[in-house]
């Protein structure tokens, strides 16, 4: 994200300055408050843009009267007091529109929606791959991210067989839905008040669970089945290859070729491969994920699961293929495979339609709009 902003930045011919700082609590980092403060008090400044939202930048900001422009890329955002929300110096973009519509119903009013972009520029070097390279990512199928393991059994354990039951049930009926999110609904108030009963008992009133936990654990281990079932079924069939850092030991079949960095390596696994999966983490309620924007701009074919956006800029089966379950996935993925040609007209057209759609150039404009 960062190497295509400023390439954009550069293209529009905005002035900039990088305060680059990863806080080590994003909510009370007292470096990146100072180092902040110290730019933005001589009054040089009349924005900051940051990839994802950090409430210490929000607060200096709204100190010296200086918009904020955040463009959220996480899903969930991983703060715990989002109460900054509300400071008139923010514009905070989320990429998913289904997380910017939660966050407006309760209330908050400086909350928009913006697509991710990609940039074909940074990827260049890495996509001159040498022969070395394509004998060693060329592949049938090509996987490349996390299994996400989640918390979800140790948070069973304390709980009762009903109870238990009850939150099986839930996971598995967010597991057959695709473009629908109901584990907000379905983990509610009232049963986080019941769940932590037996979470106080089991700890001496010393552990409880937050709503936001219980459904972000859930949502994880929704997407690990998926992920791992999947693989686990195409690597049986075709060639995969799996490049991750999670442990792939005890899926059947599956060889972990390791994790790839993100511009050196990962283009070049996507240009190689016959096929790419998407399988997208089930807390992105309706956005294009960076990863379908990734493969494509590398004219890497993709098989992805279905986002609610996916069709307000894609033609299915002309630009990206959408599967509807794992079954279906692992059919069309044998389709594709057969049928060479067809492949490489849908990942070209994928490529023309995300350079034509998601260049960066177009996002900072409309991020800097207000």
């Amino acid at each position: 994200m960062q190497r295509g902003m400023e390439n954009a930045l550069k293209k529009l011919n905005m002035e900039y300055d990088v305060l680059y700082k990863i806080p080590s609590d994003w909510e009370s980092e007292m470096e990146l408050e100072k180092l902040l403060s110290e730019k933005l008090s001589d009054g040089e400044y009349d924005r900051v843009l940051s990839v994802n939202y950090c409430p210490v930048v929000s607060k200096v900001c709204e100190k010296y009267k200086v918009l904020y422009i955040s463009w959220v890329y996480d899903s969930p955002i991983h703060i715990r007091d989002i109460s900054s929300f509300n400071y008139s110096c923010n514009r905070i973009y989320f990429f998913d529109g289904g997380q910017a519509e939660y966050y407006k119903k309760q209330g908050y009013q400086n909350i928009f929606h913006l697509p991710l972009a990609a940039d074909e520029s940074v990827w260049k070097k890495a996509l001159d791959c040498s022969a070395k390279d394509i004998a060693k990512y060329s592949c049938d199928v090509a996987f490349v991210g996390k299994l996400y393991e989640s918390d979800y059994d140790y948070l069973m354990g304390p709980l009762p067989l009903y109870e238990r039951g009850e939150m099986e049930g839930i996971v598995n009926f967010q597991s057959r839905l695709y473009g629908a999110y109901i584990l907000d609904q379905m983990i509610d108030d009232d049963r986080m008040e019941r769940l932590n009963q037996f979470y106080c008992k089991a700890s001496d009133n010393k552990f409880t669970v937050s709503k936001e936990e219980m459904e972000y654990a859930c949502a994880c281990e929704v997407t690990g089945r998926e992920r791992r079932m999947a693989l686990s079924l195409l690597a049986s069939r075709c060639n995969l290859h799996v490049h991750s850092g999670s442990d792939c030991s005890a899926i059947p079949g599956v060889q972990n070729y390791g994790y790839v960095d993100y511009y050196s390596q990962m283009p070049a696994v996507f240009a190689n491969a016959k096929i790419n999966l998407n399988i997208s983490l089930k807390t992105i309620r309706t956005g294009i994920p960076l990863r379908v924007l990734d493969v494509l701009s590398c004219k890497g074919f993709l098989i992805t699961n279905y986002q609610q956006e996916l069709l307000s800029y894609f033609e299915p089966d002309v630009d990206l293929v959408i599967y509807e379950d794992v079954k279906d996935l692992v059919s069309k993925t044998m389709y594709y495979l057969a049928h060479d040609d067809l492949r490489k007209t849908i990942a070209e057209n994928g490529q023309r339609k995300v350079r034509g759609l998601f260049g960066f150039d177009k996002k900072i404009e409309e991020l800097f709009r207000y």
